[in-house]
């Protein structure tokens, strides 16, 4: 029951649910799809673009290269699992719009956030994600983007809690790695390493607990 038909698949995570057993792939359509490994059933379908799709099918009468045009920009880039620490139910997708969206699987999929930095015109201003990281024992997000930046987002809230760019701007990233040490005591520090389009590598050192502060801050 897929409105925009089948689709290229363009990024994977496992390890989902209270069980382990969840896998959720990202779709150049502008899906992302749940299956269930041991059970072998897909559970959900997750509509990151399900604006874009509702538009697709009232202008089914377009021509070809729109509607080609129109699905370059419906990729789901980037997926990934929160930690059962954090709640084995919430996954996040990444999409070519710059928006992260958070989605509740307990509910139906229901998205419960749905992030992206926009400019004074209402425009999102970020370009796309590229890849997503959960913290493992907090309720935050690592998320790259093609203007060369890493945001960290508070899944709990929807805000973003802290940039980190360096250098050249707008260079996009197209892998982060993200190393986090500490945990034992506290939120723990990170280490995030990007990997950048124009051959370099850059490192930051993340204190998630001041992070996590300023989040705090932000509510009141």
């Amino acid at each position: 029951d897929d409105e925009m038909g089948p689709a290229g698949l363009t990024c994977l995570a496992v390890d989902g649910g209270a069980d382990g057993q969840l896998a959720i792939a990202g779709g150049e359509n502008g899906n992302a799809y749940v299956v269930h490994l041991q059970g072998k059933k897909l559970v959900g379908i997750l509509r990151h673009f399900d604006s874009i799709a509702s538009s697709a099918k009232a202008n089914a009468n377009a021509d070809a290269k729109a509607d080609s045009e129109q699905m370059t920009i419906t990729s789901v880039e980037a997926v990934g699992f929160a930690s059962k620490t954090v709640n084995p139910n919430w996954v996040a997708t990444g999409g070519s719009d710059g928006v992260l969206k958070i989605w509740d699987l307990t509910t139906e999929g229901q998205c419960r956030q749905s992030c992206s930095v926009k400019d004074e015109s209402g425009s999102i201003s970020t370009g796309g994600v590229t890849k997503i990281f959960w913290h493992p024992t907090q309720p935050i997000i690592f998320a790259s983007y093609t203007d060369g930046a890493v945001r960290l987002w508070d899944a709990r809230t929807g805000n973003v809690v802290h940039t980190l760019t360096g250098g050249k701007q707008d260079i996009q990233i197209n892998d982060i790695a993200v190393e986090v040490f500490g945990t034992d005591q506290g939120p723990g520090n990170a280490i995030v390493i990007t990997a950048n389009d124009d051959g370099t590598a850059k490192v930051f050192k993340v204190d998630v607990a001041a992070v996590l502060s300023q989040s705090q801050q932000m509510k009141m």
